[in-house]
């Protein structure tokens, strides 16, 4: 599945690299005007971790969330 939209909105970024300095951040970052979220594996289970922001209020933050964890379920074949 390559997402095109989170939470209505354009995404504008995919990073799995930090932007100010390059260094790899173990997993990857969403990007849209208004939110964000970041999915990355537990360091110590078999379970991925998943931050999300959103600058619109609650109702966005949960569109975020469930967004990003259809996102990341489909990456994962899970």
């Amino acid at each position: 599945m390559k997402a095109d939209t989170l939470a209505g909105e354009r995404i504008v970024a995919r990073l799995t690299k930090a932007p100010a300095n390059d260094a790899p951040i173990g997993g990857l970052k969403v990007v849209t005007e208004n939110g964000w979220f970041a999915a990355r594996p537990s360091g110590t289970e078999d379970v991925y971790k998943l931050y999300a922001e959103s600058f619109q209020g609650r109702d966005h933050l949960k569109r975020i969330q469930d967004e990003a964890r259809a996102i990341v379920a489909a990456a994962l074949g899970v």
